[in-house]
């Protein structure tokens, strides 16, 4: 399978992109946030990457899973970062529109 021409993929690197903004501009005294939020971004596509050269289904899916999982977690990071007023409503959510859809073609995936 060739991961680079998904729609899926396109859009995890679209997540990153986005975080990668938000990071940029939260305000001193969250850089937790934003190195939790780094990791769990650029998780999303490369293990959705990884889970797509694996041969067995099982294993694929549980590389989908932890790409998945990723999502959530920055869908979370994104909630918190609004109640310390480190990111916009509308950062938030158009970062967990992203997540939502990737969590929805990740289970098509498996």
């Amino acid at each position: 399978m060739h991961h680079e021409n998904t729609r899926l993929y396109q859009t995890a690197l679209d997540l990153v992109a986005l975080c990668a903004s938000v990071v940029e501009h939260l305000p001193p005294g969250l850089g937790f946030l934003g190195d939790q939020l780094r990791r769990a971004s650029s998780s999303v596509p490369l293990n959705f990457c990884e889970g797509c050269l694996k041969s067995s289904r099982k294993e694929r899916t549980r590389y989908f899973e932890t790409a998945a999982g990723s999502a959530r977690e920055v869908s979370a990071i994104l909630d918190v970062a609004v109640r310390f007023k480190g990111i916009s409503e509308e950062a938030r959510l158009a970062g967990k529109d992203h997540c939502d859809h990737i969590c929805a073609m990740l289970y098509k995936f498996r």
